[in-house]
């Protein structure tokens, strides 16, 4: 009940976000329009970045559903309560019903979990098949390795794991199970491994898909292999690199409040680390090893997103459950273990900082310069919000530390549980307006209802050097780019082949981007208007390249224009320049001077 509330209320109540949903979302509604389930297309043009599993879920609901946003987010929201599941499952039979119970309840209240839960993306559907793979190999371990469906799962989940995210399906729970089997001084065991059951079972599973897509896109074995697994990995392609400290801070927020009980419960246990490799202990020591191996992989990778380390929620969840253990066993009261103490302490004092960080953060010296990078609305809705949030976390550690010493046993440990439990939920409650804020102002839902509730819906759209990769979803058509690589669409696949399709356009998907030169001669050539998508900051730009433009309407950062029909430019020959006043629809923000 806790899951389906946290992961399914409300799962449509903001609009898709750039750019990610967006994209994925339009992908999925391609793929059910066209029929093809081998190439995915994004904007009509082969987008062959991600595998197409995911695609296929998400293509799939909207044919259940409707295409509708609630529909684009269901299958992320199902993986979660699948994912919740399992971990209750695993930590069942791993410590008992009561720490399956409370580890349960605590994936389905940690941010990072709730985020990925809620939207179009890869990494809930990757957690779930790698956890899926890693609690495979343990039942297979606990049953001395004698049956043979085990070993079926576990390379069949690393085949659906690889073709969902690429390579790291199945080397990461390999290294774990490796390093675990290492740790443990049962190396031997690792050779106990049907792996020719196994690796039929695997690549039954994901080398269909990958061959069909191999003889339908030429050169996307190498594009797969090297591009997008090695060179992202080592930081030269993705463009997504951060220090060694990264997932330090993802850690502490991603998995907050449990992140502090656990970092002193994890301390308090240090000094018994010899004792690991115990056989009472095996269960700890395989949890440890698969969220280190995670960590660890991706802190030396030179690419680096946040949910790259959700597959360790799982058994850190484990983990804080086993210890919560403690909580119920200490009968006496104000016998609270003393990590717990200390966790409800350090909430208290995030609560405390939380509380007084606007105020703080105008002595900084680059204040005023973040505050200009968002939209007013938003940069007026965040301090209230931090201070209310910091005394929702004062208030809750409060109430806890004053219950924790005062209850005993069972009783104590399910009242600070639920007490931290309700964080996340009472976070996300009064985060509400400025999350809806901030989509509002990253989804392309209100320019998209703008442009269809016009007299100008049916003409072409373009962007100029500037995409929005929600727009054609909820436009339902492409939406053309004038781009010099094609970089503005998010797809490292379309700009790798960008050059070699504009060699061939007028037989291409390439005719839908254009290159600043071709933009005049479109607009001289069309016997239409032809509407412009572009950055504020670019508009005298645009402007300079096609000789004459007429303003549409207006947002905070971008803005659409209208070049003329080629007959119309040819007749008034007017000089290049801006003209004709703003015409506002749906309450869209003024205009800013164009100078």
């Amino acid at each position: 009940m806790v899951a389906l509330a946290v992961f399914f209320a409300g799962l449509d109540r903001l609009p898709l976000l750039e750019p990610d949903e967006g994209r994925n979302a339009e992908v999925a509604r391609e793929m059910l329009a066209s029929g093809d389930w081998v190439t995915p297309h994004f904007n009509s043009l082969p987008y062959l970045d991600k595998p197409a599993p995911f695609f296929w879920l998400v293509a799939a609901s909207f044919r259940l559903w409707g295409i509708t946003e609630w529909a684009a987010r269901f299958p992320s929201a199902l993986l979660a309560l699948a994912l919740g599941f399992l971990v209750w499952f695993l930590a069942r039979r791993m410590f008992g019903p009561a720490a399956g119970l409370r580890a349960g309840i605590i994936l389905a209240c940690c941010p990072l979990g709730v985020a990925f839960a809620r939207l179009v993306i890869f990494d809930m559907m990757l957690t779930f098949l790698v956890t899926l793979a890693l609690a495979s190999f343990w039942w297979m371990e606990a049953a001395d390795f004698r049956r043979p469906c085990l070993d079926v799962l576990l390379f069949a989940a690393m085949g659906l794991a690889t073709i969902t995210k690429g390579p790291v399906g199945f080397l990461l729970p390999l290294l774990t199970i490796l390093a675990y089997l290492a740790l443990g001084r049962r190396l031997r065991d690792f050779k106990r491994l049907r792996w020719g059951l196994g690796l039929m079972a695997f690549f039954a599973v994901a080398l269909p898909w990958f061959i069909a897509a191999c003889l339908r896109n030429p050169g996307f074995a190498r594009y797969a292999l090297w591009d997008e697994s090695l060179r992202r990995f080592a930081g030269h392609y993705a463009r997504r690199a951060g220090s060694i400290f990264y997932y330090v801070p993802v850690y502490l927020a991603g998995w907050f409040p449990w992140s502090c009980c656990l970092l002193f419960a994890g301390w308090n246990k240090l000094k018994q680390w010899r004792e690991l490799g115990q056989e009472k202990n095996r269960a700890a020591l395989f949890l440890l090893t698969w969220a280190g191996v995670f960590f660890l992989f991706f802190t030396v990778s030179g690419s680096k997103l946040p949910g790259y380390v959700l597959p360790a929620m799982a058994p850190l969840s484990i983990l804080l459950a086993r210890a919560w253990e403690d909580v119920a066993r200490t009968e006496k009261r104000g016998g609270a273990p003393d990590w717990l103490t200390a966790g409800l302490a350090l909430v208290l004092g995030c609560g405390l900082l939380l509380a007084v960080a606007p105020q703080l953060a105008r002595l900084l010296p680059g204040y005023a310069r973040f505050l200009k990078k968002l939209h007013p609305a938003l940069a007026a809705a965040v301090p209230p919000t931090l201070l209310y949030s910091g005394l929702i976390l004062v208030a809750l550690a409060i109430i806890g530390r004053n219950l924790a010493s005062r209850l005993r046993g069972p009783v104590r440990a399910g009242v600070t549980l639920a007490l931290l439990a309700l964080v996340t939920p009472l976070l996300v409650v009064r985060w509400l307006a400025p999350l809806k804020t901030y989509a509002s102002v990253n989804s392309s839902r209100r320019l998209a209802e703008t442009i269809l509730a016009s007299p100008e819906k049916t003409r072409p759209l373009y962007g100029y050097y500037y995409f929005r990769t929600g727009l054609p979803f909820y436009l339902r058509r492409p939406v053309g780019l004038v781009t010099s690589d094609a970089s503005e669409l998010t797809s490292n696949y379309v700009a790798s082949r960008y050059r070699e399709w504009q060699r061939s356009a007028g037989q291409s998907p390439a005719a839908l981007l254009l290159e600043p030169t071709a933009l005049r001669a479109r607009a001289q050539a069309s016997g239409e208007p032809i509407l412009m998508l572009v950055r504020n900051t670019h508009v005298a730009e645009l402007a300079r390249v096609v000789g004459e433009i007429e303003p549409l309407w207006t947002e905070w950062q971008y803005s659409v224009w209208v070049i003329p029909s080629g007959k119309a430019l040819e007749d008034e020959g007017k000089a290049p320049g801006v003209v004709g006043p703003f015409e506002t629809y749906k309450g869209l923000l003024p205009p800013p001077a164009v100078r």
